[in-house]
């Protein structure tokens, strides 16, 4: 059995993005900032990591960090950022490069999104860190627009996915479960055991199925100035 056209496309659109990062510069020395930058911003919060404590974990003078990253804190942030999300990306696509079946194809994507979310701590720094850009706008507005556009071939691969399967859902209902994967590392409650996290990527793919499934009526009910009246 091969993947449906639109499945293919979706999927070719996603690699052609990562494949489009250029990491030629990439030298040990910047490599080595981007980890520890993601670390600590992880571990003590994105505030909390300066420039001097920075260049103190990655063993090198604080000088040096402006020979990398001449632009400072804020070309560190988007290298890191971009950094996380196409090593991210490369192992969603290890782990369904090969399916060929559409059924398998969305419970491989669901299940390494969800292993990826809960095993590699920058993830939730990353989904973080974008949020927080939506309100103060502090990334740079090309990188914003690159991260946008990251997020809109995320969602097509799953939007693709279910269609694969029989599923037409619009991106409403992709956000919702990618949301809710997102959260793996709050609802999975994972104790680092291997096991355990198979356990987490099996519950995540049944709870995508039955949110592909569910119906979609009115999920809010508004109350009008009448009832709102009686209420009084």
């Amino acid at each position: 059995m091969t993947l449906p056209t639109l499945l293919c496309e979706a999927r070719n659109r996603f690699k052609q993005h990562l494949d489009s990062c250029d990491w030629s510069e990439l030298t040990a020395g910047r490599k080595r900032i981007l980890e520890v930058f993601l670390r600590l911003a992880s571990i003590e919060g994105y505030s909390a990591v300066t420039m001097r404590t920075l260049a103190k974990e990655a063993s090198v003078k604080a000088a040096s960090i402006y020979f990398h990253f001449p632009d400072g804190r804020s070309e560190i942030v988007c290298q890191s950022l971009r950094w996380h999300y196409s090593n991210w990306g490369y192992s969603i696509l290890q782990a369904i490069d090969k399916i060929s079946e559409p059924e398998l194809f969305w419970d491989a994507l669901v299940s390494a999104v969800a292993r990826s979310q809960i095993s590699i701590p920058a993830s939730d720094l990353w989904d973080l860190l974008v949020r927080m850009d939506r309100v103060g706008g502090f990334l740079e507005v090309e990188f914003r627009q690159e991260i946008d556009h990251w997020l809109d071939l995320c969602s097509g691969l799953f939007q693709a996915s279910a269609a694969s399967i029989g599923y037409t859902v619009d991106r409403g209902r992709v956000n919702m479960i990618m949301s809710m994967l997102d959260a793996g590392s709050n609802w999975g409650q994972w104790n680092g055991d291997a096991a355990d996290l198979d356990a987490i990527a099996e519950q995540a793919t049944i709870v995508s199925r039955a949110m592909l499934s569910a119906p979609m009526g009115r999920l809010r009910r508004t109350t009008t100035p009448d009832e709102v009246a009686k209420q009084e």
